[in-house]
């Protein structure tokens, strides 16, 4: 397997809206591929979730390198254990825990650690800066600090379904499937999260 197959880029606004074209016919059909080792069929599925896997981990994690790192892990892993997916759900379904799994386990590895789960960058693709005025680009400099600061307060879950729903803007059809739960509870903890975030950004701000 080649290395610098995983070797992921940014995207391109034309490279986003081509990707997000593949239908489950398509990605059944490459996931098939690769199952029988087909690298060039892998190639495209890490174009195809290479930002979306990046923004889950750095959502979750907010550290940019490290989210990059798990990025990379994520797609070597899959590379490795895809000839066991079954299609029982959706890849990307699959592909999800994957990434969650791999940043709850880097989780556990900073607070083994005692050290700061949160490093706050301001680079990261998901939350564009406009440039308008440099006052204007501090204040939202500020503000994401203060989100990224609020959600690093938050446990796991609350984290992950705020990641889900309001980073990555999935439905709550499929954050059910995602997570394994019915509609409601979905609701009825982004319900909770979206109370607790609350609540932690009203602190956090009397720190900035």
């Amino acid at each position: 397997m080649c290395v610098a197959m995983f070797t992921l880029h940014k995207e391109t606004s034309s490279e986003i809206n081509q990707v997000e074209e593949l239908d489950l016919v398509q990605e059944r059909e490459l996931v098939l591929r690769c199952q029988n080792g087909d690298v060039d069929a892998m190639g495209t599925l890490v174009t195809r979730y290479q930002h979306w896997v990046y923004n889950i981990a750095y959502g979750m994690l907010g550290h940019r390198e490290d989210a990059q790192d798990v990025a990379q892990d994520t797609f070597l892993s899959v590379w490795e254990s895809i000839g066991g997916f079954k299609f029982r759900s959706r890849f990307s379904t699959w592909l999800y825990r994957i990434v969650k799994n791999k940043c709850l386990n880097l989780i556990d590895q900073r607070q083994r650690r005692k050290t700061d789960p949160m490093e706050i960058d301001d680079s990261q693709p998901w939350v564009p800066l406009d440039t308008v005025t440099p006052e204007q680009v501090l204040l939202r400099k500020e503000r994401k600090e203060i989100v990224h600061a609020a959600l690093a307060k938050l446990k796991d879950s609350y984290r992950e379904i705020l990641v889900l729903r309001e980073l990555r803007e999935l439905s709550y059809e499929e954050i059910s499937e995602i997570l394994g739960c019915t509609l409601g509870r979905v609701k009825s903890r982004l319900h909770e999260a979206r109370k607790a975030l609350k609540k932690e950004l009203e602190r956090v701000e009397w720190d900035f």
